[in-house]
């Protein structure tokens, strides 16, 4: 099995312009009698070659396919194993229906992941729309909530959503847009989109933002008792972002100007952010994604290096409400 890269994709569409954008045109291309496996999203065209954008883009593509094939080997069915070995190969069932694009994450429970490297493909799909046909979308079956929410604030009709019950699908007109790279107009795009829907029925918030992981498994902050008697001082109030929906956490963003959290998921609502500040909390592992999320959005970023603590961290206190400060002096 070969992959393909972008320049060597069969029967691309014509350019499709995204307006106002500083960085290279997405496209969307249409592959022919496609095949899509379903626990990864991965799109194979009817030679069972690997399109390499529908993994990552060109820096991460090779890296990003090898770690989706291991998935899609080693789990569930083993349906990639049946596709390339087995009888398997004519046994998926077939989607008709017009133009269709899967819209799966590379990993299907990350809210990062579902939001930065997902949903722009809705921009392009829209355009495509506007100079080819409707467009129907591929989602999983058990996709977490969060993403029916995105899908329900963005008014993509529910009549155009096909839920995946099986792990590979063969598509008659099988779409496959650009990986977004972070471009600034896509999140632009995006957080115009939602909160144009949660303006009008959510109040404003007048708070700046703690983001406790005091649900989560490791990166909890052991000292947030302490955390949170200092940031009370600042006009912060501690969220669980799990237990709210989506639009009330894009109104909370959108309003506030200090979000305070260690390093998760949680952080990419700055995605709806606007004039704010994110000081991210770690502890011996640094990543970098939220920096370069906030500045593609426009959020000014501070890290704090805390203490470790086996998995999770304790926070200096001291150095934290100093961070605050210079903050609101910006």
């Amino acid at each position: 099995m070969r992959t393909l890269p972008r320049e060597e994709l069969p029967h691309r569409v014509k350019t499709v312009d995204v307006p106002n954008s500083a960085c290279p045109t997405p496209f969307t291309s249409v592959i022919p009698d496609g095949v899509v496996l379903t626990e990864t999203g991965l799109v194979l065209t009817e030679a069972f070659e690997i399109v390499e954008e529908s993994a990552a883009g060109p820096e991460q593509a090779q890296q990003a396919m090898m770690a989706m094939l291991s998935r899609e080997l080693f789990y569930g069915v083993l349906p990639l194993r049946n596709l390339l070995f087995g009888s398997g190969r004519t046994q998926f069932p077939k989607l008709n229906s017009g133009p269709i694009a899967p819209l799966i994450p590379r990993y299907p429970d990350n809210y990062y992941h579902w939001m930065v490297e997902t949903v722009p493909k809705i921009r392009y799909l829209r355009a495509f729309e506007r100079e080819q046909e409707p467009v129907t979308l591929l989602i999983s079956a058990d996709a977490p909530p969060f993403v029916d929410e995105t899908l329900d604030l963005l008014d993509w009709p529910d009549s155009r959503i096909v839920r995946a019950d099986y792990e590979s699908y063969g598509v008659s007109e099988l779409l496959v847009p650009s990986f977004p790279d972070r471009r600034s107009m896509d999140f632009e795009w995006l957080r115009e989109e939602i909160l144009r829907t949660v303006s009008d029925h959510l109040p404003e918030s007048e708070t700046n933002i703690y983001v406790s992981r005091a649900n989560g498994v490791e990166r909890r902050v052991v000292n947030e008792d302490e955390v949170m008697d200092t940031l009370t001082e600042f006009n912060f109030e501690c969220y669980l972002l799990e237990e709210r929906s989506l639009a009330e956490n894009a109104r909370l963003f959108a309003d506030a100007d200090i979000i305070v959290g260690p390093h998760g998921a949680g952080l990419t609502d700055i995605i709806f952010a606007g004039d704010a500040t994110l000081i991210e909390l770690f502890g011996q592992k640094v990543k970098q994604p939220y920096k370069l999320l906030a500045e593609a959005v426009g959020v000014d970023y501070e890290p704090i290096h805390c203490t470790p603590e086996s998995a999770d961290i304790v926070v200096d206190v001291e150095e934290l409400s100093e961070r605050i400060v210079q903050a609101r002096k910006g």
